[in-house]
């Protein structure tokens, strides 16, 4: 199934759209049964209801939990069981890993407010699905593929080291300080961007051994 249609089947398989399309539909209903409008009142009504049928697909799209369902990543992952999937890691991977799970531990800790613990859950499915990759993919270069084939898996084990080194490079900016970001709006918007940026990059990093979810 290519990209369009996957985005689709999510759309319309959601709980969150039918129930959109309750709402509008009820909404129509009630407004047409109770006023029951003129000509040019109804037009203005039916417009509205399909605009806001236009509209939702945008925001879906832009939604967790359109993202967590489009990558296929747990609604929960325990950082205890991330832990232990990390053992099977490469050291280049595992050892990055595994300090990022330390921080998000301790940003999980230090901040309350729900749009941090949103993106700290979303760090940790993001290294749970990048480690299963990262597995999958270690295995398969110790075990099969021409010459090639394990130079080119070889560099996606290195790109995918890569990426967890540069979230915790991001991560360590700002763990000095967590108590302080958490009095300050400014550094909350500041810190929560900086959490986006790293699962933006975490997402790519599992997105490049699945070439076919792009097309």
């Amino acid at each position: 199934m290519g990209r369009v249609g996957r985005v689709v089947q999510l759309l319309l398989s959601s709980p969150q759209t039918w129930l959109v399309l309750i709402m509008v539909g009820v909404l129509e209903w009630g407004f047409f049964s109770w006023f029951q409008p003129s000509p040019a009142m109804a037009a203005a009504g039916g417009g509205m209801g399909v605009f806001l049928l236009a509209v939702w697909p945008v925001v879906y799209l832009r939604s967790e939990s359109f993202s967590r369902r489009y990558y296929q990543t747990p609604e929960s992952v325990k950082s205890e069981d991330l832990e232990k999937r990390l053992d099977a890691c490469h050291p280049s991977f595992r050892k990055p890993a595994l300090s990022c799970l330390a921080l998000a531990r301790q940003i999980g800790q230090e901040f309350t407010h729900a749009e941090f613990q949103d993106e700290v859950e979303s760090l940790l499915q993001n290294l749970n699905e990048l480690a299963v990759n990262h597995v999958e993919l270690l295995d398969r270069s110790r075990r099969f593929g021409t010459p090639q084939q394990k130079q080119t898996m070889a560099r996606l084990l290195q790109d995918q080291a890569d990426s967890v080194k540069h979230s915790l490079t991001a991560l360590q900016r700002f763990s000095g300080n967590l108590t302080l970001f958490d009095l300050h709006v400014k550094d909350q918007k500041e810190i929560d961007g900086e959490l986006k940026a790293i699962n933006y990059g975490l997402q790519d990093a599992i997105q490049e051994i699945h070439p076919g979810d792009s097309q």
